[in-house]
């Protein structure tokens, strides 16, 4: 199962981002889409990271092996199997694209994030968090499912 996760904005979202090596799509979410009774931004979409879908933001295997923060990571880089190192990097990677986009956003108000496991959009959300969009590149596993984020305006 994946995690899908979609970003509210009051501008249209670029179609592509490319940050570095990283690239994600950003996909409009039609009309009927149940995601969209927990988003009240006018324009909303759908981003998915390398993977193609928003499991690929998380490094939750680092995670649950006890690793708790990027830094900590960075720090054990040396000590991760080299498919751990990639899976860290690609997601990084992608993390450090959604942070582009978010703060770019952002620049005309508030844009909203919001996470589902795939099937499960019209269950309700859980919480609602305010973040500054740096905690996309800070945390190793920064979405909670059924959870909105919330970044105010730069």
């Amino acid at each position: 199962m994946c995690l899908l996760v979609w970003v509210g904005s009051q501008r249209p979202l670029e179609r592509v981002i490319v940050e570095g090596e990283a690239t994600i799509q950003v996909e409009d979410v039609p009309a009927d889409e149940a995601v969209r009774a927990h988003l009240t931004s006018p324009c909303i979409a759908y981003v998915g990271a390398y993977e193609g879908c928003g499991c690929g933001f998380q490094s939750d295997g680092l995670w649950y092996e006890g690793i708790a923060s990027v830094a900590e990571a960075v720090a054990l880089e040396d000590a991760l199997l080299p498919q751990e190192r990639e899976d860290f990097h690609q997601s990084q990677r992608s993390r450090a694209a959604l942070h582009r986009l978010v703060v770019d956003a952002a620049l005309h108000g508030e844009v909203e994030l919001v996470a589902f496991w795939a099937g499960e959009q019209s269950a309700p959300l859980v919480h609602v968090e305010t973040r500054d969009a740096a905690w996309l590149i800070d945390h190793l596993v920064p979405f909670v499912e059924r959870t909105k984020y919330l970044v105010h305006a730069c």
